[in-house]
């Protein structure tokens, strides 16, 4: 039966998304697919991650400077502000048509702020910019390999920051790598499903089919797919989304956070084997061939990790997850089928890693 909670939420997110106005015929299906937050802890996180879930951790420690005697909605404009010469523009999500403009950064903020203008912004990066100096985004990235390699796998990451207002729809898509979204303040409706299962069901993805309008969506079908899943992620919290999910996100109240992709030890089989096998989106738009070989790097790199993970302390394993990545590949193993598993271990670099990986022990019990 669901609870006034979940009325309360789809009823709003109805009221933004025409998509979703389906939803009282829905209620008892929907509830039974939300995902709760939980408290982070490495266990809550790695699990998650090598399963192939997705969770809403609550307690990721993201510090922002002067937060705690100017306020934190301060301090993160003031860090905006300050980072962003004038005049500096942004891609930005506008208007109740999502069409995708530049504007000056200073502007998407005053509109952001004002709250009378729909926008919303994804773009603006955090590494190697003065936002980095006032923003900790460390227990984002820790675990991650992306930052560690050359400057196209480094793209990858887009650790920026995410403002939308409240209204603001993102359109039905994938992302290639496992993402995660902290919440500073604000909330935001997630659906999300396997990907390939939402398209053989008839539902359109932005990132892997041509959209004239808007991606074809349909409730009814969403709840009838055994890996849709819903959520809202509130202030405090963190989503940590596996990469072969689609979502569709509506901002419920206006919202600023960090968004950024990661590849760890304890999912890149799944990562890796989806990009192999389907080819990453990443080189959908790639005509001059900058990231053709990235894949085969990601899967290089991450065993050059691994092995040197092996030879270090216990407390920079326990950071990586390192001991999860043994649940990673034993939940590949149950996903995958045998003739794509057959297909993927004739790749000489999917092989070795694999081989790599069963070489780590498991987590202790203690």
């Amino acid at each position: 039966m669901a609870t006034t909670d979940t009325k309360k939420t789809w009823t709003l997110a109805a009221d933004f998304d025409p998509a979703l106005r389906a939803g009282s015929k829905f209620m008892t299906a929907l509830q039974d697919k939300r995902v709760s937050p939980q408290r982070a802890t490495r266990e809550a996180l790695f699990t998650a991650i090598a399963k192939s879930r997705p969770a809403i951790l609550a307690g990721v420690h993201v510090p922002v400077k002067r937060s705690e005697r100017i306020g934190l909605q301060s301090a993160l404009i003031d860090a905006l502000t300050s980072a962003f010469k004038n005049g500096e523009t942004a891609n930005a999500q506008i208007g109740s048509t999502r069409v995708r403009r530049r504007l000056a950064v200073s502007e998407l903020i005053r509109r952001w702020e004002t709250g009378r203008h729909l926008v919303g912004v994804t773009d603006l990066h955090i590494r190697g910019t003065a936002l980095e100096r006032k923003v900790n985004t460390d227990q984002l990235s820790v675990f991650n390999l992306l930052p560690l390699g050359s400057d196209e796998m480094q793209t990858q990451e887009m650790m920026t920051m995410v403002i939308s207002s409240s209204g603001n729809v993102t359109d039905s898509h994938s992302d290639d790598p496992d993402g995660s979204n902290h919440c500073f303040m604000g909330r935001k409706l997630w659906l999300a499903w396997d990907a390939f299962e939402g398209r053989d069901a008839g539902l359109q993805d932005c990132s892997r089919d041509l959209i004239n309008d808007r991606a074809r969506f349909e409730l009814g079908t969403f709840c009838s797919l055994q890996s849709a899943q819903w959520w809202t992620v509130e202030p405090g919290e963190t989503l940590f989304l596996p990469g072969r999910m689609a979502h569709r996100v509506i901002t419920l109240e206006p919202y600023m956070g960090i968004g950024s992709f990661y590849c760890t030890p304890a999912s890149c089989l799944e990562n890796l084997g989806r990009w192999y096998l389907n080819g990453p989106l990443w080189s959908l738009d790639d005509v001059a061939g900058t990231y053709g070989g990235l894949v085969d790097e990601i899967a290089k790199t991450m065993k050059r990790t691994i092995q040197r993970l092996k030879r270090q302390k216990k407390e920079l394993q326990l950071r990586w997850g390192l001991d999860y990545a043994t649940f990673g590949l034993q939940d590949w193993r149950l996903r995958c089928t045998q003739v794509d598993q057959r297909k993927l271990m004739k790749n000489p670099l999917f092989a070795d890693l694999v081989h790599t990986i069963e070489g780590i022990a498991p987590p202790s019990k203690q």
